[in-house]
C-alpha cells in the first residue's frame, strides 16, 4: 500500500515550468483536485497529507534541489515510519516520449539523478515509481540542459492532458492497486 507519494523537481520560480519538475506538477494537481493544500513546509519539504481510498496518504516536494531528494525522502519515511515499498517517487524520463508514462514496481534510477539520490538514502531500488515521459532528448544538445528548459510550446498545449494522464494513474494505484495501474496505464 502506499502511504508516500513524492514528486521530483526543484523548488524555484525559475524552475515551475521546466521539464525536470512533472513530478512537482503532477503533486500539485492531485492534493488541488483533492481539494488539499501543502501546509507543512519545512526546509527540506513541503508536504500535503489527503485522504484517499480509505487511508492517509502525504505527498511530498523535496525542497532540497533534484540531487539531494534523497535527504528529504529519507527523513519523512524515518518521522512517518514508512517503508520504501510503501514510497512511489514520480520522476521525469527524457527516455520516453513525451505524454507516455510508466508505472513500475521497481527499477534502476535510469541516470536521473534525483532518483539516484533517494535510492541512495533508502539503500534500495525497490520502491515504486511513476516516469513521465519528456523526450526525446534533440541531438547535439546535453540532456542535463534539455531537462531544465521550459516545456516547448507544443508541449504546453498537451501539459494538460499529461497532468490528468499522471493524476489519473496514481488514483488507480491508490484504489486498484499497482499491478492493476500498470496494465491500464504502461501502454
Amino acid at each position: 500500500m502506499i502511504r508516500l507519494v513524492v514528486g521530483l523537481g526543484n523548488p524555484g520560480r525559475g524552475y515551475a515550468l521546466t521539464r525536470h519538475n512533472l513530478g512537482f506538477l503532477v503533486l500539485d494537481r492531485i492534493v488541488e483536485k483533492r481539494k488539499g493544500k501543502f501546509t507543512e513546509q519545512k526546509a527540506d519539504y513541503h508536504l500535503a497529507t489527503l485522504r484517499i481510498a480509505s487511508a492517509h496518504i502525504r505527498f511530498v516536494k523535496p525542497m532540497t534541489f533534484m540531487n539531494l531528494s534523497g535527504r528529504a525522502v529519507k527523513a519523512i519515511m524515518s518521522t512517518y515510519e514508512i517503508v520504501p515499498s510503501e514510497v512511489l517517487v514520480i520522476s521525469d524520463d527524457f527516455a520516453l516520449p513525451f505524454g507516455k508514462l510508466r508505472l513500475r514496481l521497481a527499477g534502476s534510477d535510469g541516470g536521473h539523478n534525483g532518483l539516484a539520490s533517494v535510492v541512495e538514502h533508502l539503500g534500495t531500488e525497490d520502491f515504486p515509481r511513476l516516469r513521465l515521459g519528456i523526450g526525446p532528448v534533440p541531438e547535439n544538445k546535453p540532456a542535463e540542459d534539455f531537462v531544465l528548459e521550459k516545456f516547448s510550446k507544443e508541449e504546453l498545449d498537451q501539459l494538460d492532458s499529461f497532468l490528468k494522464l499522471g493524476t489519473d494513474c496514481l488514483e488507480s494505484a491508490f484504489y486498484d492497486g499497482l499491478t492493476l495501474a500498470m496494465s491500464k496505464y504502461n501502454k
